[in-house]
């Protein structure tokens, strides 16, 4: 389960909703509230917004993959019914009143205005990988590699050792001169499609981008089309993996700090 047990009773924060859709009589939600609590997934009211939560024992939770699924699952679920503001991972609160007053009557002007940017919105993810033998094959014909390359060639490492660490060096530089001029070239397709994007870190050395971007639901089909013409046009060279729709992770990410309420 991976949580650290608290002799006092807590509730976990999921996202901010508007409040209509989980209002008494509504459907509850499915989804399994981290740590497994037996009484489920339910909302917290003030006023048209609502803080999706569920009861807790913990004094906090690892980041264990388990943990953010089930937090994770929990926001999906609940934006199948409306726009939703994640809250960070790991946030607990004290008890009811605290998340009434201390988080959406403190914050009522703000959640407002951000779940009104997020409306009939969702979140895109795309990771693109090099195909490795097609990449070092393309920088291996690069002029300046391929002299030096060719001009080692035969001889003992001994007698070369500078000049192999001087081609793993330029090589190196390759690699990532390339991938910062393919992901500017991929961006440059994609990002007239969409309200927001951002350019997340990269995570692996054949990562060639990790972008996310924020569009109307109106728009996610122009946003499918092109990412498969971008697929197919770079098939053998590089993968693209495409995510969504999410809820808006990367563009909106509810930060509580209770001692500066």
């Amino acid at each position: 389960m991976s949580l650290v047990s608290s002799s006092d009773s807590s509730i976990y924060v999921y996202c901010i909703v508007k409040s209509e859709p989980f209002c008494d009589g509504a459907p509850g939600l499915r989804a399994g509230p981290i740590g497994g609590a037996a009484d489920g997934v339910y909302a917290i009211h003030y006023m048209d917004l609502a803080a999706i939560v569920s009861n807790s024992s913990a004094s906090r939770y690892d980041v264990s993959r388990r943990n953010m699924m089930a937090h994770q699952l929990v926001i999906e679920e609940a934006m199948a019914r409306s726009d939703v503001l994640p809250v960070r991972f790991g946030t607990l609160a004290k008890s009811t009143e605290q998340i009434e007053e201390r988080l959406l009557k403190r914050k009522f002007g703000e959640f407002h205005f951000l779940l009104q940017y997020v409306g009939g919105r969702v979140e895109l993810g795309l990771k693109v990988f090099w195909d490795r033998t097609r990449l070092f094959r393309e920088i291996a014909e690069e002029d300046r590699i391929r002299s030096l390359r060719d001009s080692i060639a035969g001889k003992s490492p001994e007698e070369t050792h500078y000049q192999r660490i001087q081609l793993g060096q330029m090589t190196e530089e390759a690699i990532i001169r390339r991938r910062d001029q393919e992901a500017e070239a991929l961006m440059d397709e994609l990002r007239p499609l969409a309200v927001e994007t951002k350019v997340n870190k990269i995570l692996t050395d054949m990562m060639v981008l990790n972008a996310s971007f924020l569009v109307d639901r109106s728009g996610e089909p122009a946003l499918d089309v092109k990412v498969n013409a971008l697929s197919e046009a770079q098939a053998g060279r590089l993968t693209l993996k495409y995510a969504g729709p999410l809820p808006p992770y990367n563009f909106v990410n509810v930060v509580v700090h209770w001692e500066d309420e």
